[in-house]
């Protein structure tokens, strides 16, 4: 990965969530690392999406333990969803309360016309890890 400054990132990054692949497939969030990048814990960065459920709470531990085990910074970066009736906060709270190092929110209001908006939103997550990992 490349960032707006042009400097390499060595990354690695799941493109769905643990809960959604990895879990069934390798049954912790260690083996799933290693199975999918033997030599993560080298890596720069990791990205490893989750569900923030009540059942998926040992799944977010777990991946914060690795994390420090190998030296990462663990970073949460909450999506948050609202319009004009509602919010996802309530459903963040469990995940947010756990050790982590940061935490980040990455507002993601209703749109009427949502084209673009998930292409902001990853442009602008990524946009705030370029900047941290070049400071």
């Amino acid at each position: 990965m490349i960032t707006p400054e042009g400097r390499h990132v060595d990354a690695y990054i799941f493109g769905r969530s643990y809960q959604e692949v990895e879990r069934g497939d390798y049954g912790s969030v260690v083996a799933a690392l290693d199975a999918n990048d033997p030599d993560w814990r080298q890596r720069e960065l990791i990205v490893m999406p989750s569900h923030v459920a009540s059942e998926d709470i040992d799944d977010i531990k777990a991946m914060i333990a690795a994390a420090h085990a190998a030296g990462f910074d663990a970073i949460a970066a909450p999506i948050v969803y609202w319009d004009e009736h509602s919010d996802n906060r309530a459903d963040l709270a469990k995940a947010l309360v756990l050790d982590w190092d940061v935490r980040w929110t990455v507002p993601n209001p209703w749109h009427r016309e949502p084209e673009g908006q998930l292409w902001a939103l990853g442009n602008d997550l990524w946009s705030r890890i370029s900047r941290t990992l070049t400071q």
